[in-house]
């Protein structure tokens, strides 16, 4: 008889992983990073500029990952998300398909939560105000994980099109009740007296300088996948008391914000501390740069199978 396949999509990923539970599983995935139970390659990209498809495999004591996803700028128009695929799970002794999840759902939970992670340990005590740049795919998983990392009772939105941050706080608002919601004109309006701010966009130059942020503060750089890609402007990577990554390999590859910064020799790229080293002293401002691993993806979906089977 053959095993039964589970297939989690969006609605359930979503009900069984909500912000506090996810960013206690990449908690535990950086303990796993720690023991060397968790490994993977740096991802593989292909196809054509602006339309990448990714492949990317991760391994666990009990588990075989492979991510497979397709960044589609158009969808949307058609109806669909702008990040699409699957991530398939096989059980490591025999070989089987344990389970498929949904691609996208499952990137925007673990992104948002390595966000919530890092503000978590490095957010400024008592933060009030948060920002969040832009309001795409992830900006809703994103902005959850920001509040309740930091219990904040303010967020400020900003996106290039005003339309989908209007539509993403009307969204916010029976999510985040007791959280006072508004959107920000510019991205430095939108970061002015934060604590915290995560950016979460496709810009290909510089949201943010180092004059638009207050002096203590926490960034999360969660977008700009490729090395032609920015969302902090170098000063902002030179005034940073830290940088960290989730992938120090991958960064070093595609992190466009700190590569930039590197060529103009505004950062040491040697310098780059990987977030499982992190301790959570630093202060000023730190900087959290995401280029996405599927180690990530794999523990996320672990824990997902071990909430859905109720253990």
């Amino acid at each position: 008889m053959a095993a039964e396949i589970a297939y989690l999509g969006g609605e359930e990923i979503r009900r069984l992983m909500p912000p506090a539970l996810a960013r206690q599983a990449i908690a535990d995935a950086y303990r796993g990073i720690a023991r060397g139970d968790l490994e993977g390659p740096v991802r593989t990209a292909f196809g054509p500029k602006g339309s990448d498809s990714l492949l990317m495999p991760a391994l666990s004591p009990t588990s075989v990952g492979l991510k497979v996803l397709h960044h589609r700028p158009q969808n949307p128009s058609r109806g669909l998300p702008t990040l699409v695929g699957e991530v398939l799970l096989w059980d490591m002794a025999t070989g089987r398909l344990r389970a498929v999840f949904d691609a996208a759902a499952l990137t925007q939970v673990r992104t948002a939560a390595l966000a919530g992670h890092a503000t978590k340990l490095f957010a400024p005590k008592d933060v009030r105000r948060v920002g969040l740049l832009g309001a795409g795919g992830q900006a809703y998983d994103q902005a959850l994980a920001l509040v309740e990392a930091t219990g904040a009772r303010e967020l400020r939105i900003w996106n290039r099109t005003p339309g989908r941050a209007q539509d993403l706080a009307r969204r916010l608002g029976p999510a985040l009740p007791g959280v006072e919601v508004s959107l920000a004109r510019t991205p430095a309006e939108a970061v002015a007296g934060a604590g915290a701010v995560t950016l979460v966009t496709a810009a290909t130059g510089p949201l943010l300088r180092a004059a638009d942020l207050p002096a203590e503060v926490h960034l999360n750089a969660m977008g700009a996948y490729r090395p032609d890609m920015a969302e902090l402007a170098p000063d902002v990577i030179a005034s940073a008391s830290a940088v960290f990554v989730d992938d120090v390999a991958g960064a070093r590859q595609e992190a466009g914000d700190l590569l930039q910064a590197a060529a103009q020799g505004r950062f040491d790229m040697a310098s780059l501390v990987d977030m499982g080293a992190a301790n959570g002293e630093r202060r000023g401002r730190t900087v959290f740069k995401s280029v996405g691993a599927a180690i990530f993806d794999l523990a996320v979906g672990e824990a997902l199978l071990r909430l859905a089977a109720g253990l």
